[in-house]
């Protein structure tokens, strides 16, 4: 399972901010009901208009959904994954700092999108 970063697709009743703290909520939380060998990150953030992207394609497809459920503020980025450069040692960061091992740092990092990757296309 891949924890994306977009903004607006992270929220929680805890973190409503569009942070990091947020996004790493929601990793926690698939962590606790999957296992670590399970999560990964895909963290789905790009240099540029990436809001403006997603109302496109919200837009596009029709996914009138997708706006269900509590209101929040939008906010063109979410605060410590703002673009590719920035999100990846972002986590490593928060990762170290709640006490996470180097192993399990690693594997959600990389080793687990490998290993299945491994397991689905390599046979």
């Amino acid at each position: 399972i891949g924890i994306e970063a977009a903004p607006h697709t992270t929220l929680t009743e805890k973190h409503q901010d569009h942070s990091i703290e947020s996004v790493m909520e929601h990793f926690e939380y698939t962590v606790n009901l999957v296992g670590i060998d399970h999560v990964a990150f895909g963290l789905d953030t790009l240099y540029g208009d990436h809001v403006g992207l997603h109302h496109a394609f919200a837009e596009a497809l029709s996914i009138g959904s997708s706006h269900a459920g509590p209101k929040f503020d939008e906010v063109p980025y979410v605060k410590g994954v703002e673009n590719p450069t920035e999100a990846y040692q972002n986590v490593v960061r928060w990762l170290v700092k709640h006490g996470y091992s180097d192993g399990d740092i690693k594997k959600v990092m990389g080793e687990n999108i490998m290993r299945v990757l491994k397991d689905t296309w390599v046979k």
